[in-house]
C-alpha cells in the first residue's frame, strides 16, 4: 500500500494515461455502459484507489466507481 503523499504520479501524468484509454460509447446500444471497454478507465481507477489504501473502492455494474475516504481531521 502507498499513501497518498507517497503517490508518484502527477495531474498531468495521470490525466495523460486515462486519456490514452478506449472509452468509445455506442450510440445504438441499449445497455449502460453501451460498450464494455467504458468499464476499462474505472477498473483503473479503482485499482488506483486499492493501491492508495482505499480498500472499499469498488466498479459496479455499471460502471460506476464507489469508495470511501476517511476525513484528515
Amino acid at each position: 500500500m502507498i499513501s497518498f503523499e507517497e503517490y508518484t504520479y502527477t495531474v498531468t501524468d495521470r490525466f495523460l494515461r486515462y486519456v490514452k484509454i478506449d472509452t468509445q460509447s455506442d450510440p445504438n446500444s441499449a445497455t449502460i455502459p453501451s460498450t464494455a471497454k467504458q468499464k476499462n478507465l474505472s477498473k483503473i481507477l479503482v485499482e488506483e484507489l486499492k493501491a492508495m489504501g482505499i480498500a472499499d473502492a469498488e466498479l459496479d455494474e455499471f460502471g460506476y466507481v464507489y469508495a470511501t475516504i476517511p476525513s484528515n481531521t
